[in-house]
């Protein structure tokens, strides 16, 4: 057996969590580095209308992915705190 307690178990599944919305945060980044404010096209410039259109759709599409990793990250760390602060408590 690990050994492995509920503060440390709360812990690991904490850091996996907000790894996972540091990179979905990290790539939304990269993914406005791209994204022009405004852009005027020509007729001619349809291609770089569908770039900005498939960078849009990828934003759109990681949005509630990273909105569900934060908030869990957050509700986790509470947890933690919670899990830390009963834990001292009892030791009382």
């Amino acid at each position: 057996m690990l050994g492995v307690s509920l503060l440390q178990g709360l812990l690991l599944i904490w850091v996996g969590l907000t790894i996972i919305a540091l990179a979905l945060i990290f790539y939304r980044s990269i993914l406005g580095g791209r994204e022009a404010d405004q852009i005027c096209l020509s007729q001619g410039d349809s291609m770089q209308e569908r770039e900005q259109e498939e960078v849009l759709k990828k934003a759109k599409r990681i949005a509630p992915f990273l909105y569900v990793s934060v908030t869990a990250s957050v509700v986790l760390l509470l947890s933690v705190v919670g899990v830390w602060l009963y834990q001292r408590l009892l030791m009382m």
